[in-house]
């Protein structure tokens, strides 16, 4: 179902085995929207359930989280891996890699990690003497804006082991943004002491009311209530 931009239930879809959603191309077709390929995902049933993936679209595929990863191999029984999932929890949190791309409000914010070299310069020195300035603090990763001109904006460092976002409260605040809540999502590091272990980020929502949206890139099994963005547009599955 396409849910209108007040927050309306609009039009419904049925789905067939394969459906694909394009602005010209597929079984779905929406047409004034420009921010979606001419084929831009497609929604494919196995075994009773239904999985959705990105077809190489310019602007991707977003789910909002929680959500559940496909995870089926080739040689997996399409009926039994159906079960399988049917019978697995949502991730509470979704994991973030180097350049993955995430939505919170109208802002669309590019993930990278830094480098080992960038974590930090170590103090400097002039002719032997220590310079004097604010400590240094760690920088584990950043976050860039990707605005409509395909340009990164503002950027900003994650410096810290759980970094909020918000329109209001929080470590990175964007307070021109109606669409985010006051404290909306929260990008944590895993692994950041001196252990030793192998650093992670993780993504979760904090109760927002417009949720937080990942771009796959893989396939991700639907559940009843899942919502996803293509384009400018926001749908929801109902099993």
């Amino acid at each position: 179902m396409l849910i209108a931009r007040d927050g309306g239930e609009g039009p419904s879809y049925a789905l067939g085995d394969t459906t694909d959603i394009g602005r010209s191309e597929g079984h779905i077709v929406i047409a004034d929207d420009r921010y979606i390929s001419p084929r831009h995902a497609r929604i494919t049933q196995r075994g009773g359930a239904f999985f959705l993936r990105d077809l190489e679209s310019t602007n991707g595929v977003f789910v909002r989280i929680p959500f559940l990863r496909a995870q089926r191999s080739a040689g997996d029984d399409p009926a039994a891996a159906a079960a399988a999932q049917a019978s697995a929890a949502p991730d509470s949190e979704a994991e973030l890699a180097d350049q993955d791309l995430f939505l919170v409000g109208q802002q669309v914010l590019r993930f990278e990690v830094v480098k080992h070299a960038e974590e930090g310069f170590g103090v400097a020195s002039e002719n032997g003497t220590l310079l004097f300035g604010t400590p240094a603090a760690p920088r584990y990763a950043r976050l860039s804006q990707r605005t409509v001109e395909g340009l990164a904006r503002d950027v900003f460092h994650v410096r810290k082991a759980e970094t909020v976002l918000g329109r209001e409260s929080g470590d990175i605040v964007f307070t021109d943004d109606p669409f985010l809540s006051r404290r909306h999502a929260m990008l944590r590091v895993h692994g950041a002491g001196d252990d030793g272990a192998p650093r992670r980020f993780t993504l979760a929502d904090l109760g927002s009311s417009n949720g937080t949206f990942l771009q796959v890139r893989e396939e991700v099994r639907l559940r009843h209530g899942d919502h996803f963005r293509i384009g400018q547009q926001l749908f929801r599955f109902d099993s």
